[in-house]
């Protein structure tokens, strides 16, 4: 699983190829933001699926103490 972290690495790593006049090649800044923008969604897909997971087990353990409430009352 990837984390911001991963992020922050990519970011402190990133380096762009130069134009001989002008800055930097705009090519080569789109594709290498279009790269980092793949892993920023794919640590948000992860963390939103990490606690989807939560929320299921909570929704699952709430359900088997509120089916052992209703066992106990009949």
């Amino acid at each position: 699983m990837r984390t911001m972290q991963d992020i922050a690495d990519q970011l402190s790593a990133m380096k762009f190829r130069k134009k001989t006049f002008g800055g930097v090649d705009e090519a080569d800044v789109w594709k290498k933001l279009e790269a980092l923008q793949e892993i920023y969604q794919q640590v948000y897909d992860d963390q939103a699926a990490y606690y989807q997971a939560l929320l299921d087990e909570r929704d699952k353990a709430l359900a088997r103490m509120m089916g052992r409430r209703g066992d106990a009352h009949e």
